[in-house]
């Protein structure tokens, strides 16, 4: 076959850059007009400030601002502190291997199956008041506390950080393998300074300019999560970004009005929540050098605690998924029994009546968007390799999805979608989904795919005269494993999308992620537990298909089992 194309490989980034700005730009400005009561579709032609007027007279408000920063910054200040923690701690060691290998199935997981399991965990009826009850508590009934849903958000920031810190651990470990910690460690010790000096004063400081997007995007998904502050955080007031989804959900439309104005203040939120992490991460590098320059010795502490947390953690994740197993098998269990009464498949017998529909487009949606987002990945990585092009702007085009808060322009979609009665079908869902899961697998393959040996391909176009043919027997095969992680993680994200799915599916297209939210609100536990398990267990067997299928396929080439 001809060299690969010019003039075709750029279509890729064309198509990319269309498929990711175009609905950011359009969705932001059909957003925009709304706040301030221009909204041609409900006959409201003019302009007024009326929409901020009713947003600011809305007594709880400001409530929910100060509970979004609160929730959203906890959450994420503390996944980054933990894994620069536990990273400190466990470096090479046998904790290091066992990281490395729990990491991919906790990263699977969606965040709206784990804020249910931690629901069915922490709730005053929940597994470990029952394991307590009565023979310690003398409770007979659930008490009357606030273990979630609290007024503080402690159980959704908990919740967040749970799942926030495998994510962050894995963004680290990348960093880790891009700078010569064995080598500083050893350099450091020579002058007698302690491993965690060396990692506190030299380490820390490169790996938070290196992991400075990866946070923010943390921070960004913190500040504007959704159906985890449905499921499991305060209700009275709400947080800031629910509180835009209800005002988006509602009938009223001149409250879809004043949610456009309440989403444009959360973008406010996270910008300046940007901006303030910016001050704070100049400021800790400033103080550090200064400490660092300082030269005094310091003895290590004990690495027993970090590790016993690393332990704590582990356990409490297998127990929440435990007790999901446990609800989706029981009849009948009372509380304070540890364990059900009776034990029943009737839900799974059961489970065609509700779960087809929701699993079908749940397996139809994620793999159309995995699979596309690759093809379009590899096909922008391809062109930047023939252009030599490495520049900033594609990590700025694919993270920009990921900082913008996705009610700020799902609404505007969703608008743009309505007037040409193209909202509510599987094709358009599909396509919001590539927003969110195409840069999730650019981020997760770029980096192997850069390092790719470019000899082997200039050997095999030598051989063949072909580059497709090259590209095709040669390349593809050798970065199959890299390739197959980037899809399970572009299938995983598509499989927890929840707002995209509800905007631009108007309500008409179900997923298993959008089910288990609204049954979790005072649904049948038993169902719940069934639908959480299906959408835990399709992202963990894509997964292990994607880290299986290379080992075996390659089982007889021992140069491509690394």
């Amino acid at each position: 076959m001809r060299e690969f194309s010019q003039k075709a490989a750029v279509l890729f980034p064309v198509v990319t850059g269309a498929l990711l700005m175009l609905p950011l730009l359009f969705g932001f400005i059909d957003t925009l007009l709304p706040a301030f009561g221009y909204f041609p579709i409900a006959s409201k032609h003019q302009f007024s400030l009326n929409v901020w007027q009713q947003l600011f007279s809305y007594s709880p408000l400001w409530q929910s601002v100060l509970l979004t920063v609160f929730t959203g910054w906890a959450a994420a200040l503390l996944s980054l502190i933990t894994a620069l923690w536990l990273i400190m701690h466990c470096y090479q060691s046998r904790w290091w291997q066992f990281l490395e290998k729990t990491l991919a199935p906790f990263l699977a997981i969606p965040h709206a199956a784990m804020a249910i399991a931690l629901l069915f965990l922490l709730a005053p009826s929940g597994w470990l008041m029952r394991l307590v009850s009565p023979w310690l508590t003398d409770f007979n009934y659930p008490p009357l506390w606030q273990t979630t849903q609290d007024a503080w958000g402690l159980s959704l920031m908990l919740a967040l950080w749970v799942k926030e810190l495998p994510f962050m651990l894995l963004v680290l470990m990348s960093a880790c393998s891009q700078l010569p910690v064995k080598r500083s460690l050893a350099l450091g010790q020579s002058l007698a300074y302690s491993s965690q000096q060396v990692w506190q004063d030299i380490l820390f400081p490169q790996l938070i300019k290196r992991i400075r997007l990866p946070f923010f995007t943390v921070l960004a998904f913190s500040l504007t999560v959704v159906d985890v502050a449905q499921i499991i955080g305060p209700s009275k007031p709400v947080t800031l970004a629910l509180l835009v989804w209800q005002w988006f959900s509602d009938s009223n439309i001149d409250l879809r009005l004043v949610g456009a104005a309440g989403s444009l203040l959360l973008l406010a939120v996270v910008v300046l929540s940007v901006l303030l992490s910016l001050g704070l991460e100049k400021l800790y590098l400033t103080r550090q050098l200064n400490k660092a320059m300082q030269g005094v010795r310091k003895s290590a502490s004990s690495a027993k605690l970090a590790r016993g947390l690393l332990v704590t953690l582990v356990i409490s994740l297998v127990l929440s998924l435990l007790v999901i197993l446990i609800w989706s098998i029981t009849w009948r269990w009372r509380f304070p029994d540890v364990l059900p009464a009776q034990w029943s498949l009737h839900y799974w017998q059961q489970a065609g009546s509700y779960l087809l529909a929701p699993l079908f487009n749940s397996l139809g949606i994620a793999f159309s968007s995995a699979a596309i987002s690759l093809i379009l990945v590899v096909g922008c990585l391809e062109y930047q390799l023939k252009q030599a092009d490495t520049s900033r702007w594609w990590s700025i085009m694919m993270y920009l999805p990921l900082l913008l808060p996705q009610v700020v322009f799902l609404f505007g979609v969703q608008v743009q979608l309505f007037k040409y009665r193209l909202d509510g079908n599987l094709i358009t869902v599909i396509w919001a989904h590539i927003i969110f899961v195409l840069p999730y697998a650019y981020l997760s393959l770029v980096g192997s795919y850069r390092a790719f040996d470019k000899r082997y391909m200039q050997a095999a176009v030598s051989l063949s005269h072909s580059y497709w043919r090259s590209f095709m027997a040669v390349k593809l095969p050798m970065l199959t494993r890299p390739l197959g992680l980037a899809f399970a993680i572009g299938f995983a994200v598509s499989i927890a999308q929840y707002l995209p799915t509800l905007f631009v599916g108007a309500g008409r297209v179900s997923t298993l992620t959008t089910e288990a939210v609204a049954l979790a609100s005072g649904g049948d536990r038993r169902i719940t537990a069934v639908m959480v398990i299906w959408q835990t267990l399709l992202p963990l067997l894509v997964y292990s298909a994607a880290i299986a299928w290379p080992k075996w396929r390659y089982r007889h080439f021992r140069g491509m089992h690394s």
